[in-house]
């Protein structure tokens, strides 16, 4: 009876083809454990990762294992990154002796970390470093540019010796394919850049100004900003180089 009535709401609803593709796990039918969630999947269950899960777990009993590795790469392919939920499911143990297991858990912490891989997170770590400031041929003032979270953002802690204090994080914005920095400041200021890479030198943009930071050698970088009333012709409003401390 209790079976009749979970087949009669399943029909339409996500939660019960779910429940009873447990049942039917649990009961060790786990070729209808199979209809049952992919029906749920289908039909919309939330969220779609358990179900997911649930599908790979019933294509490992089954002993279907090259289906259970094609839906893991479904999962990595679209951009699942918590390897740790996997390789704590031992549901899924007999999966992980096999090459595959190895690679796609490489391509799902890809996912998790891609600061750690894509190679345009690494465009701006020519300005990473403890530096001092000259303006002026004189030094000024001091900067960190540090990694963090993960390698994805790049932040700057800059002081001088008039007491001023300006702090930014830059990052790679992926979806966009473009640099984005923000600055803030003791005067109250906040500052939103874009830009990217232009012929080498990142280069940021923002309200008629144009920020670059150039590259003069392994220990060298200078940092322009330039205004523009036209953005064709620039007038140089500050030049700091950074010399790498020693």
């Amino acid at each position: 009876m209790i079976l009749a009535l979970l087949l009669l709401f399943a029909a339409v609803d996500p939660n019960a083809l779910f429940q009873l593709g447990d049942q039917k796990y649990a009961a060790g039918d786990f070729r209808g454990a199979l209809d049952a969630y992919q029906q749920a999947l289908d039909a919309g269950y939330v969220p779609a990762i358990a179900v997911r899960i649930h599908i790979i777990r019933s294509y490992t009993r089954l002993g279907e294992n090259d289906k259970a590795f094609d839906r893991l790469g479904q999962m990595a392919r679209s951009g699942f990154g918590a390897t740790n939920m996997l390789n704590a499911d031992d549901e899924l143990l007999s999966l992980r002796g096999d090459p595959r297991w190895k690679t796609t858990m490489a391509e799902m912490d890809r996912n998790a970390h891609p600061c750690l891989s894509a190679p345009e997170y690494r465009q701006f770590d020519y300005w990473l470093g403890e530096w001092d400031v000259e303006i002026g041929g004189q030094k000024l003032a001091r900067s960190s540019i540090q990694l963090i979270l993960d390698d994805c953002v790049i932040f700057e802690n800059y002081t001088d010796s008039r007491g001023y204090a300006g702090k930014s994080f830059s990052i790679y914005d992926a979806a966009h394919k473009k640099w984005e920095q923000r600055y803030v400041d003791t005067g109250g200021s906040f500052h939103e850049w874009s830009g990217g890479l232009e012929n080498g030198v990142m280069t940021f943009y923002w309200n008629q100004m144009r920020m670059t930071y150039l590259k003069e050698g392994p220990d060298r970088v200078r940092q322009v900003i330039e205004t523009s009333t036209d953005g064709k012709s620039w007038t140089k409003a500050y030049d700091g180089l950074y010399v790498r401390r020693r």
